[in-house]
């Protein structure tokens, strides 16, 4: 029989049902790269994947092909993407409530939750043990963090904080939108996606839980991102050269990351496979000057070792990167941040009074 924890009256999780979920919008091979990393890296777990309203027949009948070979696998297709409620990014949390549901219903101890233009670079017993450690460790925890941070959030004081001098905690947060999920302690708190980040984040902040983040974190967004915005497509997707589009962990790789002293970042764990990017790698769209205060507050703490260069681990050191698919095109590091700050600024401006 499973003992009580007293101080939250939740059962701990032993042997746990875990069930992995991609939930994605558009971004074919983000999103098919998403779904094959975790069937390649977790074989024997169960995967559902919920196409939030693509509308993509080539990648509808691609996920048809993955559910049909194999079993583990479940698809949910949803017809609608309702951006009246969030227009960032449409219907997505729509999509977490009923994948929350239907982990729910089919008695999963566990959700691990990522999002289309993520990928697993590593699972096994070692992550989910770890992961029950720090429930029991910490009752106010519903929610793990298991995407690696960019090295730039220790640069702001307001994005994570160090927990015993080796584990990140989410400033602010008291849920994020992916991670492993304690279901028990979910229905227990009735908890429910709200229809923002910042929304659900502050509410359950507010209510004293808080998300950690995994030491040896074993999921990666995939850097400078191609991204939806108001449902249209900005950027263009890494064309894969080989079977995924970040280089999975081998076995003494994530043997280091366990045992390192200090939190384990993106840049410690992420290798675009046969591409480069650069690094200091940013995780999201490219709207705003936040890379470039980033790359002055590194630049005034550390020098020259601060600069941006390129990550090239992932290919062939005799072949040119010029020669090579890189992320971000120079141009728009260079151009569109500070366009999309100055047209903050003019529309500030015009609804000053």
């Amino acid at each position: 029989m499973p003992r009580l924890n007293s101080l939250t009256h939740v059962p701990d999780v032993r042997d746990p049902k875990v069930l992995h979920a991609v939930v994605g919008h558009k971004l074919p091979t983000y999103f098919l790269n998403a779904v094959r990393s975790v069937r390649m890296l977790a074989p024997g777990d169960d995967l559902v994947v919920v196409d939030n309203a693509s509308g993509l027949p080539s990648l509808t009948d691609e996920l048809e092909r993955e559910r049909a070979a194999h079993p583990q696998i479940h698809v949910i297709r949803r017809d609608r993407n309702d951006l009246s409620n969030n227009t960032k990014v449409g219907g997505l949390y729509d999509a977490y409530r009923e994948l929350v549901d239907y982990a729910l219903s089919g008695g999963y101890d566990l959700l691990h939750l990522l999002q289309g233009d993520m990928q697993m670079l590593w699972w096994g017993p070692a992550a989910v043990e770890r992961a029950l450690e720090l429930y029991a460790r910490f009752p106010e925890c519903v929610n793990i963090h298991t995407t690696a941070i960019p090295s730039d959030r220790r640069l702001d004081d307001d994005a994570v904080q160090v927990v015993d001098g080796q584990m990140l905690e989410l400033a602010g947060y008291g849920l994020s939108d992916t991670g492993l999920y304690h279901l028990g302690r979910w229905r227990e708190r009735g908890m429910r996606f709200h229809d923002s980040e910042r929304a659900h984040a502050r509410h359950y902040c507010d209510q004293g839980l808080r998300v950690l983040c995994h030491p040896w974190p074993p999921v990666a967004q995939v850097p400078w991102p191609a991204v939806v915005r108001n449902g249209r497509v900005r950027g263009r997707e890494v064309i894969p050269p080989h079977q995924l589009l970040l280089r999975p962990l081998e076995a003494d790789e994530i043997a280091g990351i366990q045992a390192a002293p200090g939190p384990t970042w993106l840049e410690d764990v992420c290798t675009p496979w046969g591409w480069v990017c650069l690094t200091p790698m940013a995780s999201s769209a490219m709207e705003s000057i936040e890379y470039w205060v980033y790359r002055y507050r590194d630049f005034r703490a550390r020098g020259w070792p601060a600069r941006p260069r390129w990550e090239r681990r992932g290919i062939d050191p005799r072949r040119s990167i010029w020669r090579t698919q890189r992320r971000p095109r120079l141009w728009q590091v260079a151009v569109l941040p500070p366009w999309h700050e100055l047209k903050r600024l003019i529309a500030a401006q015009q609804r000053t009074p």
